[in-house]
């Protein structure tokens, strides 16, 4: 399976919150409770998992997502591997009208 991130961004939250965008050309096999960052401290159903993920309107294949409690020194555990995180940037234009709601 391929997939990739495209974007990091911290989103205005009470809680440390980050919305990430990832390619993923084939999405049928894509189980997005495998989306996930490990906590050595907590047993892995405890680990945060992707959170309201939504296609990105306009650009098939793009998908956006929140995770709380991102640590950026730590890959990402996703249904295509681990994925190294990129360094946080300012949220893009085409994100824009993706909201964060809390849980």
């Amino acid at each position: 399976m391929d997939a990739r991130i495209v974007g990091v961004h911290r989103v205005q939250a009470e809680e440390s919150v980050y919305l990430i965008e990832l390619l993923i050309p084939d999405e049928t096999a894509f189980d997005w409770g495998e989306v996930t960052q490990e906590d050595p401290t907590q047993p892995r159903e405890n680990w945060q998992v992707a959170y309201d993920e939504q296609p990105v309107p306009g650009r098939p294949g793009y998908y956006a997502f929140f995770l709380h409690y991102l640590d950026l020194s730590k890959p990402l555990f996703t249904p295509a591997g681990k994925m190294a995180i990129p360094a946080p940037t300012s949220l893009p234009a085409h994100l824009s009208g993706i909201r964060y709601e809390s849980p």
